[in-house]
């Protein structure tokens, strides 16, 4: 029984009705056509109109071409399934990613589900989106290389190839009746080359090259595959080599097919046979039941009753690394990476993610087998419109069961750069941390520069230097000058004990205290010594000896008592 609904959600059966048929397609074409006439006991032909739905069993059909005359309709309706055309995914989802989010990105929202058969793996898709969804379907079948099948129930199976696989087989000119026949074999080719990653390449020639020749067709060349057991099925599957044949059938014995079905034909005008499959069935109503009408085989699978896979010819190059590159894409994302795999494991990559605000780079090597343990590094470049930020970090885990470790980067603002390099040990003993910071702060007119050593038992040491337009400080709890030392300003605050050789100081020296002589050291004497043209004097001018002897242009007072008694006068008057 066939029901119309109309745009007002009226809904009344369809009774009076001819020529129905619904033919279904391989490449997920699924159309009703039928012909209403007005009739007392017809309530529903008054509502077939344009877009409105019909329906069948569990299947809706939206009417889209429409013939009216004289109390009779002709129409031509689609699946409802096609009404996604006017469904939009307005994001972009492009990138590397399974078949499954790929779909569950293209079903959001529209009330109709997916299920996959055998349809698995990464693709990459740039720029997927921004379309209707039966475009984007139609684009990840063609990269995914699958077909789909319209469900009841608002559902849609997606399978590298829809319809069963029930070996039958048909023999042309004996259990085949034949309504239409077509062969072609200008696209018959029987050898084929493929190259792959690392250098693959293989050849594979078709069992049929004995009969036809050899006839070459185009390279296949994929670089995600391999190995030669990855690309040898895709060789045999790309090369075409038999005729291609349409035939259309009667119902006899193929009432029980389904859309994509593989069958045997066995074509013996040229000698061959091969699998074909039901491309299209027609059916149509009788006795309130849907029989199939007629069913269309063609073949687009190259298959042979020979056993191909014992009669291959291949020259295989191989290499056992692999390396994947990968680029995901979304509205607010863009990722590209190349990946290195040792067997399963990955051992390095490196990536980059741009955003509307930032732009990553990473490189990175990932337990790397050294002879005294595992080392695993990565380096690291973000760049904002504000900061650009470098790190480079390395970690070896060595056999002892000590790890070493060490990590440096570079901050750099429009008016500030930092540097930072840090190392550390972590063994039995503890932690050892060494640590070298260098700041340049233009904004506050500010350099400064910090070294830090942690040892084992917790003990801290930390050096600085600081400088700034008005001055310069060092703190440490050893500072060593060697060399010549220039000072041109005052020295100031508490200098502490000054430990030196000799001193040479060639302008004023001024002693808040006493000035002492320890003594002579390597056998000289201790004294004060002048030049011929120095002398020692106070604030008046006085030559000062001690405090009871003074003397000023070539007079010497003497004050209090003198004792000459240790002395030799000479020249006396």
């Amino acid at each position: 029984m066939l029901y119309v609904t109309d745009l007002n959600g009226n809904t009344e059966p369809l009774n009076h009705i001819q020529r129905v048929e619904i033919n279904e397609e391989v490449n997920g074409a699924f159309t009703l056509a039928l012909t209403s006439f007005f009739h007392a006991n017809n309530p529903g032909h008054a509502l077939i109109e344009e877009e409105s739905v019909i329906h069948t069993g569990d299947y809706d059909f939206r009417v889209k071409q429409l013939k009216e005359n004289k109390g009779r309709k002709e129409i031509i309706a689609l699946s409802t399934f096609f009404d996604l055309v006017g469904h939009r995914q307005d994001d972009i989802y492009g990138g590397t990613r399974t078949f499954n989010e790929f779909a569950s990105f293209v079903f959001a929202g529209t009330g109709w589900t997916f299920e996959s058969v055998d349809v698995s793996g990464s693709q990459f898709i740039p720029n997927f989106g921004t379309d209707n969804v039966i475009k984007l379907i139609t684009a990840l079948c063609k990269v995914y290389e699958c077909e789909y099948k319209i469900l009841p129930g608002n559902r849609v199976q997606f399978a590298k190839q829809i319809g069963p696989d029930n070996d039958a087989q048909y023999r042309y000119g004996h259990n085949v009746q034949t309504l239409s026949k077509s062969v072609d074999t200008t696209n018959l080719r029987t050898v084929i080359k493929g190259f792959g990653g690392n250098g693959l390449a293989i050849t594979y020639t078709s069992p049929y090259a004995e009969k036809y020749g050899e006839i070459e067709a185009g390279p296949l060349e994929n670089e995600d595959y391999f190995t030669a057991d990855e690309m040898l099925p895709v060789l045999k599957e790309e090369l075409q080599d038999y005729p291609d044949v349409t035939i259309e059938l009667d119902s006899i014995e193929l009432t029980d097919k389904e859309v994509g079905e593989r069958v045997w034909l066995i074509y013996e005008p040229m000698d061959i046979e091969f699998q074909t499959r039901v491309m299209s069935k027609k059916s149509t109503i009788r006795n309130d039941k849907w029989v199939t009408l007629s069913v269309t085989i063609g073949n687009t699978v190259p298959r042979s009753l020979s056993d191909i896979l014992t009669d291959v010819n291949i020259n295989i190059d191989e290499n056992n690394k692999r390396t994947k590159s990968r680029i995901e894409q979304t509205n607010d994302r863009i990722e590209l990476a190349v990946e290195r795999f040792a067997g399963e494991m990955l051992e390095a990559y490196s990536k980059i993610e741009l955003t509307a605000d930032e732009i990553r780079q990473e490189v990175a090597v990932i337990n790397r087998e050294l002879e005294e343990g595992i080392e695993n590094s990565n380096s690291l470049i973000s760049q904002t419109a504000t900061q650009i930020r470098q790190e480079v970090n390395t970690e070896v885990r060595r056999v002892d069961g000590r790890v070493d470790s060490a990590n440096s980067s570079i901050t750099q603002l429009a008016s500030q750069v930092s540097i930072k390099a840090d190392s550390s040990t972590v063994s039995a003993l503890g932690t050892r941390v060494n640590s070298v910071e260098w700041n340049l702060d233009a904004a506050n007119a500010q350099i400064s520069q910090k070294v830090s050593q942690t040892d084992y038992n917790g003990n801290t040491i930390v050096s600085m230097i600081n400088q700034t337009p008005s001055y310069v400080e060092i703190n440490a709890s050893k500072i060593n000058l060697v060399g010549a030392v220039t000072v041109l300003s005052d020295i100031s605050g508490n200098l502490g004990t000054i430990t030196a050789g000799n001193i040479n100081i060639w302008e004023s020296l001024y002693v808040g205290a006493g000035l002492y002589l320890r003594g002579g050291a390597g056998g000289n004497y201790t004294g004060i010594y002048f030049g011929s043209t120095q002398i020692m004097q106070d604030s008046s001018g006085w030559l000062v000896y001690t405090g009871g002897m003074r003397g000023r242009n070539a007079v010497m007072e003497f004050t209090g008592k003198v004792d000459f008694s240790r002395a030799e006068v000479v020249g006396l008057k």
